[in-house]
């Protein structure tokens, strides 16, 4: 999906969520079994273990291959000029240290949090902290729901401050590096941590 000038403001927000994905299914589409290769190859018979989902619930990547088996999502909700991106793991550990991995956020966004942004440019002046909140604080943030015979699922929810929400959608590309560097990534390096320890 390519992000589209003069959309909305929520589809631009939407769809660099959306590119996020795609480009990550890309990135790492090599390693794995995906749909593609099953179209293009009858012969193999082999199981998807690589997926991509966008819809309703947001925008996912699905990891199954031997002992890996989580989704990784991204999505937004938005309200009178005020958009929440929410990203966020399904997990299926039974010994799983929530509280290790919620620590080890906190200590990463309590440093990270004070620099300034490196993109968009004429955002270079704010910390990351000021643009992307966390809702409601950095604590309360991280959210675990806990499912009867399903796996769990661990959110972080960020609240882009309305002052900067058009100056976000005016520089996609660039947002998109902010929004991957500062949510995604960080959230992804410290659940494959905290996934090893508990294994």
């Amino acid at each position: 999906m390519s992000i589209k000038k003069n959309e909305a403001p929520e589809k631009t927000v939407d769809s660099i969520l959306s590119l996020i994905i795609d480009e990550w299914y890309e990135r790492v589409s090599s390693y794995y079994v995906t749909h593609e290769q099953l179209r293009d190859n009858p012969e193999l018979k082999k199981e998807e273990e690589l997926k991509r989902f966008h819809d309703e619930k947001g925008h996912r990547i699905k990891f199954d291959k031997d002992s890996l088996d989580f989704t990784y999502g991204l999505r937004s909700t938005w309200g009178d000029n005020h958009v929440i991106i929410e990203v966020s793991v399904n997990n299926k550990v039974a010994n799983f240290d929530y509280a290790d991995f919620q620590e080890r956020l906190l200590a990463y966004y309590e440093k990270t949090g004070k620099q300034n942004v490196p993109s968009p440019y004429e955002l270079r002046s704010h910390p990351f902290e000021e643009i992307l909140q966390f809702e409601p604080n950095l604590r309360e943030a991280f959210k675990v729901e806990k499912r009867e015979d399903k796996a769990d699922i661990m959110r972080l929810s960020f609240h882009v401050n309305g002052e900067f929400v058009d100056r976000i959608t005016a520089h996609p590309q660039a947002s998109k590096k902010l929004i991957e560097d500062y949510c995604v990534s960080p959230f992804r390096t410290v659940y494959a941590t905290v996934y090893r320890r508990s294994k």
